[in-house]
């Protein structure tokens, strides 16, 4: 059409970054591929200008992302492979990591669950490479909130998250059997608490700055002194 760019064609700005695949009403529509001067380049599908639909980007820092894009940024579901071997496989919204997903560290370590913008937020799980396993509430990429922390030890605990320590009421089941059940204070057992040994005799006191703090009241699995 006269005047207007249209069908298929190369087109290089001052400066050297390029497109190069189709256009319609003079403008970028349908698949093409544009290189930018730092040397990052996105190649799938375009609509008025915008990446829109499916394509693949690939930053000058060895980062890509393959997957939907709507309004000229990451929407709907993609993979984002790391340039350190992190890997990401789930949903974007506005071009940020929000609603459900997937992270591969190149450590080992694995996260499934719900993401906000790029933070762990609401309910998710995570694996170490060492076995141990957090499952529970997140807030701000930390576990806040009720969850359930297993250790490779074999010891469990249940309860309150702060910020990414325990901090609240909980319990804690130990691998050998005995429980214990009380107050924590970022990490460190504090307030009342109830001990109970693998025989089943409880033992209630107080905790201060993870120990014991005063007498502790011992009673059998009735529940009667000893």
């Amino acid at each position: 059409r006269m005047g207007k760019r249209h069908g298929k064609g190369r087109y290089t700005h001052h400066g050297g970054a390029f497109y190069d695949g189709e256009w319609a009403n003079d403008k970028k529509n349908g698949n093409g591929k544009y290189r930018w001067a730092d040397g990052s380049t996105y190649e799938g599908q375009w609509k008025d200008n915008q990446k829109h639909g499916k394509g693949t980007y690939r930053y000058a820092n060895g980062d890509a992302y393959i997957g939907s894009f709507a309004n000229d940024v990451q929407n709907g579901k993609g993979i984002y492979k790391f340039n350190n071997g992190d890997y990401y496989d789930g949903d974007y919204v506005n071009g940020e990591r929000t609603g459900q997903g997937i992270f591969r560290y190149a450590n080992g370590d694995r996260y499934t669950g719900q993401l906000l913008k790029g933070a762990k937020n609401g309910q998710g799980t995570l694996v170490w490479k060492n076995g141990s396993t957090y499952m529970g509430e997140w807030k701000n990429d930390a576990p806040n909130g009720r969850g359930k922390l297993s250790m490779k030890s074999g010891d469990i605990f249940e309860g309150q998250f702060l910020n990414g320590r325990i901090h609240g009421e909980g319990i804690i089941r130990y691998a050998d059997g005995s429980k214990f059940r009380g107050h924590f204070k970022n990490g460190k057992r504090n307030g009342p608490a109830i001990e109970q040994d693998k025989e089943g005799n409880r033992f209630e006191g107080t905790y201060k700055e993870d120990h014991r703090d005063g007498p502790f009241v011992e009673k059998d699995r009735n529940g009667v002194e000893s």
